[in-house]
């Protein structure tokens, strides 16, 4: 059961690739690409819920997290888009990756379901405050 498991969300992880990739602004690469998942969520709540939920080996911190999840060019091509360091990039990456999973798990699993405009404009405020929140971050 455990490879059927493990294979189930191989393809889920496959689809979710292309699915972002399809769907992101290169004008806007951040920004869309978080709301591409919000989007899968509303489309596709069953996968997403799969490849949110799904046991993640080897984390003990959100570093760890970080690390399996974010492509490692993330935060540098934030830091050059913005104007801020790689680790200011890191810290925005890292809020928004936890906010963007949460708000997209509840908009998977309401029903009758929550405005994508609403969902939108409240990942939006998200960016504002984690944005301000990194340019006072400083790498320890």
């Amino acid at each position: 059961m455990d490879g059927l498991r493990q294979e189930v969300v191989a393809q889920v992880n496959h689809f979710i690739q292309e699915y972002a990739a399809a769907h992101i602004n290169k004008d806007d690469l951040f920004r869309s690409t978080g709301k591409s998942y919000i989007q899968l969520a509303q489309e596709e709540p069953h996968l997403f819920r799969i490849f949110i939920l799904h046991q993640r080996e080897g984390i003990s911190s959100l570093n760890d997290l970080y690390q399996l999840e974010a492509n490692p060019q993330t935060a540098e091509f934030i830091a050059n888009e913005l104007h801020i360091s790689v680790a200011q990039a890191k810290q925005l990456h890292l809020n928004m990756l936890i906010y963007t999973i949460g708000i997209g798990t509840i908009f998977s699993v309401t029903t009758p379901g929550i405005s994508t405009d609403e969902i939108y404009t409240q990942q939006e405020a998200a960016y504002e405050a984690f944005l301000k929140q990194a340019l006072g971050y400083e790498e320890s």
